[in-house]
């Protein structure tokens, strides 16, 4: 008992101190909430902040956020196998999600992803993959493994497609010819017949 009690005490000091929410960490390693918020304190200094998790569709919800979304969850499904989509393995999911981070920091002067995933929003990603809200796919054109949500309505749903498109819709217009200036010479215009002129 004692053991199992310190491996639960060992687990939940690793994901707060990733910045996971307390009542995440409770879920998971069974642990009081009145412990866990004297462990976030002793690691962090402060009280966990209370708030609710983000939804599938905020993570899915533009092509950027979806192949972000995507880089994390093939780290995950590398470490954890085809069983991340019947359950959580949560040291898959820590060892796929510190990669991951090293990743978008090697990305990050490009901006192409915009800012990772924290380890909560990764723990959505993981939860919606056991529960078919967010699906593995591969792309047809360019052979690319990406996650969507089940009920995506996006014309492009590969978001490295999604994003190709656009930055070439992007590159035609700065590449195109610019519009010539307007003449600084005035039009003749008719005369007024309303105004006298001098013979």
């Amino acid at each position: 008992m004692r053991l199992q009690h310190h491996a639960r005490t060992q687990l939940a000091i690793a994901l707060i101190r990733r910045g996971m929410r307390t009542s995440l960490v409770g879920r998971i390693s069974g642990l009081r909430p009145a412990v866990l918020r004297e462990l976030h304190h002793e690691i962090h200094g402060c009280k966990p902040l209370p708030g609710q998790l983000p939804s599938t569709g905020s993570l899915l919800g533009t092509a950027r956020r979806q192949a972000n979304a995507s880089v994390f969850a093939g780290l995950y499904r590398t470490f954890g196998g085809a069983a991340v989509q019947r359950s959580i393995d949560i040291e898959a999911l820590l060892t796929g999600h510190r990669l991951y981070l090293e990743q978008m920091a090697r990305l990050a002067a490009s901006g192409t992803l915009g800012p990772p995933l924290d380890i909560n929003q990764g723990w959505v990603i993981a939860r919606d993959l056991t529960t078919g809200l967010v699906l593995f796919r591969t792309c047809e054109r360019c052979a690319i493994p990406y996650v969507a949500g089940a009920f995506s309505r996006r014309s492009v749903d590969c978001p490295i497609c999604a994003l190709k498109v656009s930055r070439t819709g992007r590159d035609r217009k700065n590449d195109a010819p610019p519009k010539p200036l307007a003449s600084s010479t005035p039009k003749q215009g008719k005369p007024n017949r309303y105004v006298k002129t001098h013979s």
